[in-house]
């Protein structure tokens, strides 16, 4: 029963990390690599003068958007990994927060991806809002896209770097609080991703409460940690083989342990007609 039990635990790790590690984090050397990372900025003010579009495709100043705490979150709306995760995350503390939206905080989700549209961008608006459960302001969330050179400008202030592959974009997950005048006060990046979960990625409304309250008091918090959690559709370079070598392996660790038990029935069937 002992080799029974090892064989078991040894296929649940192993199975799983084959097939999901794709949503783990990188290590610092492989995030290096990849040209993808948080460079901390905090302390820096992000150019009011940035132009943006609103979700009915109107030009913004992002500085006009700017007048109260900020909890600033940069996706691309085609993703379907970690991306919505974060944003589905986000949609379920929001409710517990004490402070009231709009008038005391508000949420810039940017796309920094040029190709999608504020159509798209109107259409996630509309699934966060409604995943909420109740009402909220619209005008305290908002979804925006901009130009190349609007999203260059926005990604080299926030010392936010990605990278375009061909499955979509290698990128660091994470929120970003800004003071009422657009200054970065602090990074809060997701470490966690619950692989399995109905839920994988949440937030702590306490922690948001307190990163928001150190936002409107303007009061910068070094927080760039080295484990941050990578949204990418696939596996990194160099990773394919190790990931594929994982699931092989877990494969064949399952078939060992269908093998063992058979070998275990016929065994007992021999001895009871030994006997």
């Amino acid at each position: 029963m002992k080799h029974i039990a090892w064989i078991l635990a040894l296929a649940f790790i192993l199975i799983p990390a084959g097939l999901s590690a794709h949503e783990e984090a990188l290590t610092e050397e492989q995030a290096a690599a990849a040209g993808v990372g948080i460079d901390d900025k905090t302390g820096q003010t992000i150019p009011a003068d940035i132009t943006l579009l609103d979700e009915n495709g109107s030009e913004v100043r992002f500085g006009d958007l700017l007048g109260r705490p900020v909890i600033l979150n940069l996706v691309y709306y085609t993703c379907d990994h970690i991306c919505p995760q974060v944003m589905e995350g986000l949609a379920r503390v929001l409710p517990s927060l004490s402070m009231t939206p709009d008038r005391q905080y508000r949420i810039l989700t940017v796309s920094f991806d040029e190709t999608d549209t504020p159509k798209i961008a109107r259409s996630r608006k509309h699934d966060y809002l409604t995943a909420l459960g109740k009402p909220f302001p619209e005008a305290a969330w908002r979804f925006l896209t901009a130009s190349k050179a609007s999203i260059d400008r926005l990604t080299e202030a926030t010392g936010f770097r990605f990278r375009r592959d061909s499955h979509g974009f290698i990128h660091p997950s994470v929120l970003i609080l800004l003071s009422p005048q657009g200054k970065i006060v602090k990074y809060m990046q997701v470490t966690k991703y619950t692989y399995g979960q109905a839920y994988p990625v949440t937030f702590s409304p306490f922690d948001l409460d307190v990163a928001l309250t150190e936002a409107a008091q303007g009061k910068a918090v070094t927080t760039v940690q080295r484990a941050v959690l990578y949204c990418f559709a696939h596996e990194p370079p160099g990773l394919e083989k190790f990931f594929g070598i994982l699931s092989i392996v877990g494969i064949v660790t399952l078939a060992a342990m269908a093998a063992f038990f058979v070998y275990l029935k016929v065994t007992e069937k021999r001895y009871r007609t030994d006997r």
